[in-house]
């Protein structure tokens, strides 16, 4: 191939149906019709002498050949940027943007709520949209972000392993703890593995999610758990916990919160579970912008208040 007879145009139309997996959506993104769109697409194809996009049961997919193409044009396509695009300067006090987040409740109970007073005393006219991500313990996906969402805030434990086209910071860990009402029947002050697994728990779910790590845990054990109520939110757990003789094992950080508030008992939990990663996500096509770069920066600080740091 010679480069002085290729359209460098096209690393910008091949980027963006590496990150959207879709050619409606990067068109839309590049500023192309569909039809010219997918004559680009089959230039490409012509030019790479390789198919780059290839249908599947889970929708498009790239070749083996694209997958080694993307980082380097990436990093090419970087480094143009930087030079040609001048970066305006982000004045959050005056300006008056929406950033849409991914986020459970979690986040919003113990990070986003922190946030908010720092928040309107440096950028009071900056507003937050905030959604339910589509899965509670796996990152969104390139597309997902790209499309509707500047970042994503939950556990993500898959985040060293995410798609090349998505950012992760670690915002902090903590561990599992058992809650059970204060007036539960049976349990005072520690709960066995017998008790733990004879109980009836209150679980919580995203859509089919499941079984948990918990119970697969138990599994191993020859054990299973009852999973009487499953909920799609936090925030709910501690209080249908309070009022009954379920149990529900839930971040440290949450149970301490509702403690205050529902008349609970803090347990640790008789089985060894990995610690919850409060994880921020965000795409590579948001990675230096100013504005985005000044949210990420802010919770970033929210979060090391939060942790003591």
């Amino acid at each position: 191939m010679n480069l002085k007879s290729f359209d460098l145009n096209l690393l910008l139309i091949f980027e963006a149906l590496m990150e959207e997996r879709n050619v409606t959506r990067a068109a839309r993104r590049v500023g192309l019709s569909q039809p010219a769109m997918s004559n680009a697409l089959t230039r490409l194809r012509r030019t790479f002498n390789d198919p780059l996009l290839v249908r599947t049961p889970a929708g498009m997919a790239p070749t083996p050949a694209a997958q080694g193409m993307i980082a380097a044009v990436r990093a090419a396509l970087s480094q143009l940027r930087a030079v040609i695009e001048e970066k305006p300067a982000f004045d959050p006090s005056a300006s008056r943007r929406t950033f849409h987040l991914l986020a459970n409740d979690y986040a919003e109970i113990l990070l986003l709520a922190p946030m908010l007073g720092t928040l309107r005393v440096r950028a009071g006219g900056i507003n937050l949209r905030i959604q339910r991500p589509a899965s509670l313990f796996q990152a969104p996906t390139p597309a997902q972000l790209a499309d509707s969402a500047n970042l994503a805030v939950g556990f993500f434990p898959d985040a060293l392993t995410l798609d090349a086209a998505l950012h992760f910071e670690l915002l902090w860990e903590e561990r599992n703890v058992c809650i059970a009402s204060a007036a539960h029947p049976s349990i005072r002050g520690r709960i066995s593995m017998r008790q733990y697994a004879a109980a009836h728990h209150v679980a919580v779910f995203y859509k089919t999610e499941g079984p948990g790590i918990i119970d697969t845990l138990l599994a191993q054990k020859g054990l299973a758990r009852h999973s009487t109520v499953l909920v799609p939110h936090f925030a709910s757990v501690p209080f249908l916990v309070s009022d009954s003789d379920l149990i529900a094992t839930v971040p440290e950080r949450l149970a301490l919160k509702f403690s205050k508030l529902a008349k609970l008992q803090v347990l640790p939990v008789p089985i060894t579970i990995p610690p919850f990663r409060l994880t921020m996500v965000w795409h590579e096509r948001v990675h230096a912008d100013p504005a985005h770069s000044w949210l990420r920066n802010l919770i970033a600080e929210i979060a090391a208040e939060q942790n003591g740091e």
